[in-house]
């Protein structure tokens, strides 16, 4: 296992690589918080734009009710795919 010294009884070339290591670290860190950040903004536009098309493909299937359940809508949708399908027939 490493010793660690007080601060007090390192040098000052000591003292300034560990402030050079910590800055490496600090830095690697900050960076990796900013691509964290990035990739969850990214996440969020991407939730809304899905809410969004739930939301024009609930509307276009007639399933505007606040109380329809997932699986009404999905019935709907089958009803609309089927009757398209017999009109193009």
């Amino acid at each position: 296992m490493t010793e660690h010294k007080s601060t007090v009884d390192l040098s000052r070339e000591e003292l300034e690589t560990a402030f050079e290591e910590l800055t490496v670290h600090f830095d690697k860190t900050v960076r990796h918080l900013e691509h964290a950040t990035r990739l969850l903004a990214r996440q969020g536009i991407e939730q809304a734009q899905s809410l969004a098309w739930l939301k024009e493909i609930r509307h276009a299937a007639g399933a505007t009710a606040p109380g329809i359940s997932h699986r009404e809508v999905c019935l709907l949708i089958r009803d609309m795919r089927q009757k398209a399908m017999e009109v193009q027939h």
